[in-house]
């Protein structure tokens, strides 16, 4: 393993300008930080680097890592703890992040088939997209569409929510308009979007076996331009005295409830 003693290191600066959405969309990488999730995409082949912090460098659940067949060929740096700094984002890390490839999906190439697809518009919260994209794969969503002016799903706080589902569903990034009404239009799917007006309680409607759910930004919703595509209105219902749910709940309950409709 190479020992990095200085901020200046090729490897440490380039952690760091990964840590700028237009350099991630440059180099096609991004930071995944702390054991687990790293161990959840080491089978993958798309670990580029790792990097630990000197002083947790033997800590029992970091050399077990290292020690997975896996990670074998994968380089591996130590760094010192000042160095490390540099690089962690997180209070109380496991001082360990890896350089790891974005996964590649295209609009152009996409294949939809029956099941639940998710589209956001405008969701501008990390966590929250870190936890729709996270349910997202425990719900059986076959794909997740991100609209322009979504918030990058590949920032820290995103990746961090995530705990590796990025690379466990496919997502489209930057979906304009009229690339979300061609789809709808071309893979004959319907639509359903929450909404408070002329809509129906999300549990009395009939999902189609080729369904996208469609939620919007978390103060404004979903914008008239989106909504205008929508076949479908659905409402979550409030039994208690408050307004609304917050967007990576109503995306949970969303989901679910499509997905055992359509399973049943």
């Amino acid at each position: 393993m190479e020992f990095i003693q200085s901020k200046d290191n090729k490897t440490i600066k380039h952690i760091v300008s990964l840590g700028q959405r237009k350099n991630r969309s440059k180099y096609g990488e991004y930071i995944v930080e702390g054991i687990r999730s790293i161990r959840d995409i080491s089978t993958m082949g798309v670990i580029k680097a790792i990097v630990i912090r000197e002083s947790k460098c033997k800590d029992k659940n970091i050399e077990k890592l290292l020690s997975l067949e896996s990670m074998q060929s994968i380089p591996t740096y130590i760094a010192q703890d000042p160095v490390f700094d540099k690089i962690d984002n997180t209070v109380n890390g496991q001082g360990i992040v890896a350089i790891v490839s974005k996964p590649k999906h295209s609009m152009e190439s996409i294949s939809i088939e029956d099941g639940v697809y998710i589209t956001l518009d405008g969701v501008q919260d990390p966590g929250n997209l870190g936890t729709i994209l996270r349910t997202a794969v425990a719900a059986g969503v076959k794909g997740i569409f991100l609209m322009k002016g979504t918030v990058d799903p590949y920032n820290d706080k995103t990746v961090r929510s995530t705990m590796s589902a990025l690379h466990k569903i496919p997502v489209y990034e930057d979906v304009t308009l009229s690339m979300l009404n061609d789809l709808i239009a071309e893979s004959n799917m319907s639509t359903y979007v929450t909404a408070l007006d002329n809509s129906k309680p999300y549990h009395m409607v009939a999902y189609d076996k080729r369904c996208m759910l469609i939620l919007g930004n978390e103060g404004n919703g979903v914008t008239p331009e989106v909504m205008n595509l929508c076949k479908h209105r659905i409402m979550i219902p409030m039994y208690g005295d408050i307004e609304s749910l917050n967007v990576s709940v109503a995306a949970a309950l969303c989901m679910y409830k499509a997905q055992e409709q359509l399973m049943c």
